[in-house]
């Protein structure tokens, strides 16, 4: 399989434990690195609680489904704890869309997104 970003060929040691996983990702490594956030978790009070947010990307890209699946450590240590708190996952997110779950009073939630844009 090849990057579909630089078009280098995206090596994946198959062994027997995953032999049977789909783990097939579109970007490389060295093209998520270029792009990714080094500090990935903040959080953001709101009235009724709190936003926990995860932004995986520092750059804009063209296509953020191409990152999606990097996601993945991050939902998995989710889904290993309580869920007492709700998660969503978003493209992109900014102040407008804050602002929006603020009036919901959705209370404490986790946020998936790709790119945070602060105003």
């Amino acid at each position: 399989m090849y990057c579909r970003i630089c078009n280098q060929y995206i090596n994946r040691k198959v062994t027997l434990k995953n032999f049977f996983y789909k783990d097939y990702r579109d970007t490389c490594i060295n093209c998520f690195k270029a792009k990714m956030n080094l500090f990935p978790y903040f959080v953001i009070p709101i009235q009724s609680g709190m936003l926990h947010i995860f932004e995986l990307l520092a750059e804009d890209v063209k296509d953020y489904s191409l990152f999606i699946d990097y996601f993945y450590p991050y939902y998995k240590a989710y889904l290993k704890t309580n869920r007492l708190i709700d998660a969503i996952y978003m493209d992109y997110l900014d102040q407008q869309y804050i602002n929006l779950l603020d009036k919901f009073e959705v209370g404490n939630l986790i946020i998936f997104t790709n790119k945070y844009k602060e105003d």
